[in-house]
């Protein structure tokens, strides 16, 4: 076991990483109403991280009686997202997905994931998830360290998550620990 700069051993992040990649890969087989052979297993096995990010996150009581997971009318992964999270629940409230077709359209929600068109104006999602206590996921290396809360990869067939945990805290929003343990923590 070695342990590195933060404390932590490498042991046990490498556990928890493998863990949630196993994890991640069979919930991708069963997820959402539609068929697996529907989409590419790559697409749910995204859906698959959003959905585990989302229920690593503390969310403040202040949340209405229903889940809003946003994303652009025009987010490549929309079909994919629709089918998984239909019928699904994060924080023990119904899951409604809600495309966006102007960014004020992004007012009430509680997780905003960002398609690489939006990657230029993380700092207007970030003004905006501070106001709304939204939480903002992309997929692709070093964004987290761009201002997105969470970012996702993969790197050598391995899943990597950067967390922003200032941006996090910003927008009211904590990290559970073992989210944390998994994922290279940026400021």
């Amino acid at each position: 076991m070695t342990l590195l700069a933060n404390g932590r051993s490498s042991c046990g992040a490498a556990r928890v990483r493998a863990a949630a990649a196993a994890l991640v890969a069979a919930l991708a087989g069963t997820a959402g109403a539609a068929p697996a052979d529907t989409f590419d297993k790559a697409e749910l096995v995204k859906a698959a991280v959003i959905e585990k990010i989302a229920r690593f996150i503390d969310w403040p009581a202040s949340i209405s009686t229903g889940f809003q997971l946003c994303a652009a009318d025009d987010h490549p992964q929309l079909p994919v997202l629709r089918a998984y999270y239909e019928g699904t629940q994060i924080a023990e409230r119904a899951v409604t997905l809600r495309p966006v077709r102007r960014f004020d359209g992004y007012a009430g929600c509680n997780l905003i994931v960002l398609a690489p068109k939006d990657l230029g104006e993380v700092g207007r999602f970030r003004t905006l998830a501070e106001k709304e206590h939204a939480l903002l996921v992309a997929e692709g290396p070093d964004l987290a360290r761009q201002g997105v809360h969470v970012a996702f990869y993969s790197d050598m067939n391995r899943l990597r998550l950067e967390v922003n945990r200032r941006g996090l805290e910003a927008s009211g929003l904590k990290a559970s620990f073992r989210l944390l343990e998994a994922a290279r923590l940026v400021d």
